[in-house]
């Protein structure tokens, strides 16, 4: 009930919002380019004068190209430093036990790109990631990697235009679509990327196709990152935009992991997993709406045993004509579970390699894995330098047979006979501010209110999450 109430808080600012419209405030419609939020310019009186002024100006001179060789050789640097202060409560939903609840992160990045004229470059990133933690659990791969390569690729282009090709090779990030299959994962403090050979194909500006060979990087902490030698990731990826502002993607990812000693359904059961994931997705605005549709269909075989998966996803979103430009949204997820853990097919839909916590709530207890989720958001730009996004979930297990799963695809609670589908509900709230042209600000809080499932599954508190994180970049 709380979550209905601030979500009735939030309609009715939007409401006051509405009358003054009506009553003669003026506004130009902006509704954002799908999915993205509105984008933040920096602030005039912050970034106007003084100290932050003269440390733009600084920043922009360190990102300037050098000419190394005349103009057919340029050297140009980039870099990013974060800091994120988390703050935790009861992410277990058991308030008797101890948790660590202020979690320091820190995550610099340097970047070098040398450019050989418009055909050709290599770029570099150095990536150091700390975690300020008293909790082991704080201290590992998820939140530390020191002083290691994050990308190290060189790119090619074809100097004909009969020949409309582009090449990638190296470590490298991969972001389709929304990133609900692949993405880059940038929230997390290590963040994800991958060893790949990627080809482009851009015929004309309206259609693109994709073809890559990759490997997942295995972070390792105090050590040299490399890639998941057995995990091997291909993918056909396809986009045309067949009128404006619309785009329509085509894609098959193929996920070939020769570890023998994946656990199949049946006792004994051990083989390689052999997935297949076919699908579509559209997105598009007209009109102040914005809208998008996205379906998944999985196949193969997981331990000799059968994998009959999906996942479908539709959003609906408008952007008012009114002062602070509210958008009102709407969004419906589903991916498929295991309604029978031992009969030999594998049902749970695989999230493959996502970017799982910009959809699915904050506080990461839900992914593209046996769920159900409804998704209401309001989000407001009371100013072009200042954003708030308000949203409310809705949570439930597409079958009871299967497990809850987090963001990671790890299990949260394991099924039980008999215990409800309905895990509970989450309130979000972010606010953005860009403080200068390199300097943003976020500061969010976020409530999970415990379901059914949980008091039938074991403790049920509430978790609470709150962080604020600055991030400079160049």
């Amino acid at each position: 009930m709380k979550g209905v109430r601030g979500f009735l808080w939030a309609a009715g600012v939007f409401g006051i919002c509405v009358f003054n419209a009506a009553s003669g405030g003026a506004g130009e419609s902006n509704a954002p380019p799908p999915p993205a939020a509105p984008v933040l310019q920096p602030a005039p009186s912050m970034a106007g004068g003084g100290t932050l002024k003269s440390f733009d100006a600084m920043l922009e001179r360190a990102a300037k190209p050098v000419n190394l060789y005349a103009e057919d050789l340029t050297l140009k640097f980039s870099g990013e430093a974060r800091y994120r202060l988390e703050v935790r409560d009861d992410f277990n939903l058991n308030d008797a036990t101890f948790e660590d609840d202020a979690i320091n992160l820190f995550r610099n990045r340097l970047g070098m790109e040398i450019a050989a004229g418009p055909y050709a470059k290599v770029f570099t990133q150095i990536q150091d990631a700390e975690a300020g933690a008293s909790r082991e659990a704080h201290k590992s791969e998820k939140f530390i990697n020191r002083f290691d390569l994050h990308q190290l690729y060189a790119d090619f282009k074809s100097p004909w235009e009969e020949l409309p090709v582009s090449l990638r090779v190296g470590r490298q990030k991969l972001v389709y679509g929304d990133q609900r299959l692949v993405g880059a994962f940038e929230w997390s403090n290590v963040a994800r990327s991958f060893d790949a050979v990627k080809a482009v194909w851009t015929p004309s500006g309206k259609f693109q196709t994709d073809l890559f060979f990759a490997r997942p990087v295995w972070v390792i902490k105090s050590q040299a990152d490399t890639a998941v030698q057995h995990d091997n990731f291909y993918g056909l990826y396809t986009s045309l935009l067949p009128w404006a502002d619309q785009v329509f993607d085509a894609f098959l990812f193929i996920r070939h992991d020769r570890n023998d000693q994946i656990a199949g359904e049946r006792s004994g059961q051990f083989g390689e997993l052999k997935e297949y994931t076919v699908g579509n997705r559209f997105k598009g605005k007209k009109h102040g709406f914005d809208y998008g549709i996205e379906w998944a269909w999985q196949f193969g075989s997981k331990a000799h045993e059968n994998i009959a998966a999906w996942a479908w996803h539709q959003d609906l979103g408008y952007t008012f004509k009114c002062p602070w430009q509210p958008r009102l949204s709407f969004e419906y997820n589903h991916a498929s579970g295991d309604s029978d853990a031992k009969d030999g097919e594998t049902e749970n839909f695989d999230n493959l390699f996502p970017t799982n916590h910009i959809h699915y709530g904050y506080i990461d207890f839900a992914s593209l894995r046996n769920t159900d989720n409804f998704k209401a958001g309001l989000d407001f730009k009371p100013k072009p330098y200042f954003s708030i996004l308000y949203a409310h979930h809705w949570f439930f297990l597409d079958t009871e047979g299967s497990a809850w799963f987090d963001a990671s695809q790890a299990v949260i609670r394991s099924s039980a006979p008999g215990a409800s589908t309905t895990l509970g509900q989450e309130d979000d709230i972010l606010l953005k501010i860009r403080l200068s042209a390199h300097l943003e600000l976020a500061i969010g809080y976020s409530h999970f209110h415990a379901g059914a499932f949980a008091r039938d599954t074991g403790t049920s508190d509430d978790a609470e999450f709150f962080y604020v994180m600055p991030t400079l970049s160049f």
